[in-house]
């Protein structure tokens, strides 16, 4: 993993949960559960309203777990008209909107493209989220469309999609992953030796998101489920620069699997790639095929 420096925001809380974990290895958990499940705020940016402004938005009800059919509303949008549908997916503490640059592209080239704001994000419903959730939701979102030609996830989006895809009765015919992590366990492995927690937390950590998502983290991993996944075509983009996601671990992945195609860029990062021209040029190309 890429040597990381944990920004201002965050390492009091990570020099906080460091000094709790030893002595009070459940209320860290509890805490670290609560911080994991509260995407962080952000503006959107006078570009990214605009293009809200252009889109077909609507609110649509789903239940908010598969254990739990309290009501969530989530808002989509959409762009275009077209039989070739492509659902995008944002990552954590992203936006529909980020994807301006590639659904401008994707509209030019005669796609119909769809959004959401994922649950405690955007006008989405709620206010804490986590990756079960995510499932549950896209799940039904999937069964509400119908078939898709195409669903495109960043980072967090394109692994939900992908584990979506393998653990639910759901298929998509083209998948593509933009600087995807592949492993929620990892993720959460990395943020444990960033903020120095001690090892006896993780056991109450993995016991209470059994107890309160009825899931098992270790079953939240790519690796599981690659030959699983529900989709006839996968596309991988990522950045040999990029400090969330491995791209060491990518591309060792990538070899075990060279069924899926893929693009290595270098010097972008996690968050310019969806802007970056090569990576557009390449979606459209596998797109195209």
């Amino acid at each position: 993993m890429q040597h990381q420096v944990l920004p201002l925001s965050l390492r009091m809380t990570a020099f906080l949960l460091s000094g709790m974990s030893k002595p009070f290895p459940g209320l860290t958990a509890r805490m670290f559960y609560r911080m994991y499940c509260t995407p962080p705020a952000k503006k959107l940016r006078a570009s990214h309203e605009q293009l809200r402004d252009t889109a077909r938005v609507e609110q649509v009800s789903v239940s908010s777990y598969a254990f739990d059919n309290t009501p969530l509303s989530i808002t989509t949008y959409r762009w275009g008209s077209s039989d070739k549908r492509i659902l995008l997916h944002h990552g954590w503490g992203g936006s529909p909107f980020h994807f301006k640059q590639l659904i401008g592209s994707l509209l030019d080239a005669g796609y119909e493209v769809i959004a959401y704001d994922a649950p405690a994000h955007g006008l989405s419903g709620g206010k804490r989220t986590n990756l079960v959730q995510w499932s549950h939701v896209l799940e039904q979102i999937l069964q509400r469309e119908g078939r898709l030609y195409a669903i495109i996830g960043h980072s967090l989006g394109g692994l939900n999609a992908a584990l979506t895809l393998s653990r639910k009765d759901v298929h998509a015919p083209r998948l593509v992953m933009l600087s995807s992590a592949l492993s929620a366990p990892v993720f959460f492995e990395e943020t444990f030796r960033l903020f120095r927690i001690d090892r006896v937390v993780m056991p109450r950590l993995l016991s209470l998101i059994r107890h309160k998502l009825k899931d098992d983290l270790a079953e939240m991993d790519l690796h599981l489920y690659v030959n699983k996944i529900k989709s006839d075509r996968i596309f991988i983009a990522y950045d040999r620069t990029d400090t969330l996601v491995d791209a060491q671990e990518v591309t060792a992945f990538l070899q075990q699997y060279p069924s899926i195609q893929s693009l290595l860029i270098n010097g972008e990062g996690h968050f310019r790639i969806m802007r970056q021209e090569p990576v557009i040029k390449g979606v459209l190309s596998f797109l195209g095929q």
